[in-house]
């Protein structure tokens, strides 16, 4: 598998965009491109942006391994040893080479780095303005690509060090490692690097989120049209999700109501109607609730690699725990399917021409509206709370007013974390969540109780161990796996 060192050598020799389940060294020799000139001109620049959005979209990382650990590490969905895709992390049977996490980490990498490249090729684009003779344009279509590359910086970071490291704890001083971070200089080969303290990490996300919103050129470009790019709103969205895990309570509301103002009808309490909201994961088109999805079209042969069939085909499927949070009057559960005794996650159903293609959501309408009541409530503003819950819990028709939700802080903010269950299944956010907040999990579906997962955290590979390039393991890993 690959590691930092070995894609290191990868990135210096080329750039360029490998098709579908190609490896990244599986370039041709013309396409070789030496690293220094790579970015000529706006449109290589765009290039390296949308290789970055195309590396973060794989399989490997956030196309399904990033979500399915989500749901399948959790005590929200099951894997299928039928299949044997994803049972070493459902089954919690991890060691240090286990494929799924060599992904995960080798393509975090290369968003990483594809990121670095194209904001430093940006940049020396941008200095070079008169010389090139770069139109309007051109500039703004060179700064929005590095304001979409620091964005996507910050998400892939946030993200690998969520998956490996343990999880922020507001009030201490974080310095247990996270990852080795990308900043000034791509990945290069041979050279030692060291692993990041979580403090480092999360300052340089946010770090990057806010060099993100300065290459905007100006207010009139920061909503953007298009939810398949980390436009404004979408920033916003991820500085919410970040400040959420701080425990900065404040910064997250505040955040994530910003993100609702820059959709069209964002800040407003009308949901999609039941129709429109059960439709919406059968098709690849923009909608109401989209912020930011990783786009799919029917061309793509995603077949064994799609989460539609990690959920199908593969016997993927929703737990008991997860089916009994819901109500026999709750929209949500058209969303699931059964046959004969076993109900399978009906998100990931496909297009009518293409059951395994969906877009992937990575920052949704409805998770910002969670946040804000999350927020509130923790900072003891309860009806502003309720409010902001009551728009994704009156899709429990049961629930026809905010006077049917939970009056205090602690009842609020428990119906809050199963209503964030509810609402965000399957779309990999359950185990972060209660590592985050500390909630024990009935993992492999109820036979390990109680199961601290904030005390948990994943093996970096071996394979990068072994490189011998100055990563370390994070030790003690295997002490604290379900008993």
């Amino acid at each position: 598998m690959k590691n930092i060192k070995i894609l290191a050598i990868g990135a210096a020799l080329t750039l360029g965009l490998a098709s579908c389940g190609d490896s990244y060294f599986n370039v041709d020799l013309e396409q070789n491109i030496k690293t220094e000139s790579a970015y000529s001109n706006a449109q290589d620049v765009q290039n390296g942006m949308i290789g970055a959005f195309y590396q973060l979209g794989t399989y490997q990382f956030y196309g399904r391994d990033v979500v399915a650990l989500g749901d399948m590490a959790s005590d929200l969905a099951i894997a299928s040893s039928r299949s044997g895709h994803f049972l070493t992390i459902y089954q919690y049977n991890i060691v240090d080479t286990d494929g799924d996490l060599e992904d995960i980490w080798s393509s975090g990498y290369s968003v990483l780095d594809k990121c670095t490249r194209t904001i430093q090729g940006g940049k020396a684009v941008l200095d070079k303005t008169e010389e090139l003779k770069l139109s309007e344009e051109e500039e703004i279509t060179v700064n929005m690509a590095i304001a979409e590359c620091y964005a996507l910086r910050a998400l892939a970071t946030f993200t690998m060090t969520n998956i490996f490291g343990l999880p922020y704890q507001a009030g201490t001083t974080n310095s247990q490692l996270g990852i080795a971070l990308l900043v000034n200089e791509p990945l290069q080969p041979f050279v030692n690097t060291k692993r990041s303290t979580v403090e480092e990490c999360y300052a340089q996300v946010l770090s990057d989120i806010a060099t993100a919103k300065e290459y905007y050129i100006d207010d009139s470009v920061l909503p953007g049209e298009t939810g398949f790019f980390m436009n404004a709103s979408a920033i916003f969205a991820l500085e919410a999700r970040v400040n959420l895990y701080m425990g900065k309570y404040k910064e997250a509301q505040e955040a994530a109501a910003t993100s609702l103002s820059l959709l069209k009808n964002g800040d407003n309490y009308d949901l999609p109607s039941d129709d429109i909201y059960s439709s919406m994961w059968s098709s690849i088109a923009i909608n109401d609730e989209t912020i930011f999805a990783i786009s799919k079209t029917d061309d793509d042969n995603l077949s064994a690699n799609a989460l539609n069939t990690l959920y199908g085909s593969y016997y993927g499927a929703p737990t008991e725990a997860l089916k009994a949070l819901f109500n026999i009057t709750d929209v949500r559960t058209t969303l699931q399917i059964t046959f004969g005794n076993t109900t399978y996650a009906y998100k990931w159903q496909g297009t009518s021409t293409s059951h395994a293609v969906s877009n992937i959501p990575v920052f949704r309408k409805s998770e910002m509206y969670l946040i804000i009541a999350e927020c509130a409530a923790q900072l003891g503003n309860i009806d502003e709370a309720k409010d902001a819950l009551f728009y994704t819990a009156k899709r429990d028709a049961a629930i026809e007013s905010v006077d049917d939700l939970p009056a205090t802080k602690d009842e609020l903010l428990s119906f809050i974390a199963d209503e964030r269950a509810r609402e965000l299944c399957l779309e990999g956010h359950r185990w972060f969540d209660a590592r985050r907040t500390g909630v024990k999990l009935d993992v492999v579906n109820g036979a390990h109780h109680e199961f601290d997962v904030a005390k948990f955290v994943y093996p970096i590979p071996a394979s990068e161990i072994n490189a011998g390039f100055g990563i370390v393991q994070n030790e003690g890993w295997s002490d604290n796996l379900p008993q």
